[in-house]
């Protein structure tokens, strides 16, 4: 059987998101506060350097030519060239378009750093990025095989960007799309089996699949030993390697996607409960409701209530 590549076709059922917001240019001393943001917030240095840290943190992160940091959770922040220069705010800085981007020029008379900042997403509320990567990512240069593939796209961005022509708003895109799934990749490759949620399943492109099948297709009547036959293995082999990558059993993982996927549909749509259910693979509103209050303590009807309240 042809698998197809793992944690490509997970994003896709996720909808990936992902976009630049502006390109900085830095020159010390210097320091930028960034305040919370609902994205994952990224910084990627082409030239020069820099250091970043969260509000909440003491330490900060240096970074190097063809190094990246991301912020997971969207937290308020600070980059700045480390001098201990006050910060300020981003956002109150003036600023000029170019090419469609937002440049920022800021600092004093000393060397300059060029600096691109993006952010990363995951458009399905029934999953986010907090639920699999940590509060801070690092992407180093001097990480087994990561100088080629970030030098590389942060360079073309850099490039697209003093350059730009037709179809640039799409290259554009499509890099910003690339660099996400890289740091992911890099990520999902450090984990640990068992780590990571469904980021552990690129060690196996079948257990990929079937979580893939799971989140395309919610409401289809699926089990384990369904899901085993559909990705050509048997029940047990299937059941006990996707709970050693992913960390819980796949209908707990199931039965978990479905209520968040329930709850994503009760946050945008006035569905009746069986309406749910039927969305989410039940058959009738009282198993739907029992496996509602398993995963979430509530009824949907009480969920519905604390939620408008």
């Amino acid at each position: 059987m042809e698998t197809r590549d793992a944690l490509s076709q997970i994003l896709r059922s996720l909808r990936l998101s992902s976009g630049l917001i502006s390109r900085g240019r830095f020159s010390e001393p210097w320091a930028v506060h960034t305040g919370q943001n609902t994205s994952a917030i990224f910084h990627g240095v082409v030239e020069g350097g820099c250091t970043a840290r969260r509000d909440q943190d003491v330490d900060a992160v240096t970074l190097a030519p063809g190094e990246l940091v991301v912020f997971t959770r969207g937290d308020a922040h600070t980059v700045s060239d480390g001098s201990g220069a006050r910060p300020v705010p981003i956002a109150g800085l003036p600023a000029r378009t170019v090419g469609g981007l937002s440049e920022v020029t800021h600092g004093g008379q000393g060397p300059t750093s060029r600096v691109l900042c993006g952010r990363f997403s995951l458009d399905h509320a029934a999953t986010t990025l907090e639920d699999l990567l940590p509060p801070v990512i690092v992407i180093r240069r001097r990480q087994t095989g990561m100088v080629e593939w970030l030098d590389t796209t942060l360079e073309l961005i850099a490039f697209e960007l003093d350059h730009r022509r037709q179809g640039s708003d799409e290259i554009l895109t499509r890099l910003t799309d690339i660099l996400f799934v890289q740091v992911l990749r890099a990520h999902a490759l450090s984990l640990a089996p068992g780590q990571g949620g469904w980021l552990g399943s690129v060690h196996d492109p079948r257990i990929a699949q079937a979580l893939a099948q799971v989140h395309e297709a919610p409401d289809r009547a699926w089990t384990a030993e369904r899901l085993a036959r559909q990705v050509g293995m048997s029940r047990s082999a299937f059941h006990a390697r996707f709970a050693e990558l992913v960390g819980e059993t796949p209908s707990r993982y199931l039965t978990r996607w479905r209520m968040r996927v329930a709850m994503d549909l009760m946050r945008s749509q006035d569905l009746s409960t069986l309406e749910l259910a039927e969305r989410v693979g039940y058959s009738s509103e009282d198993s739907f409701s029992r496996a509602f209050r398993r995963i979430n303590g509530l009824s949907p009807s009480a969920w519905r209530r604390a939620r408008n309240t």
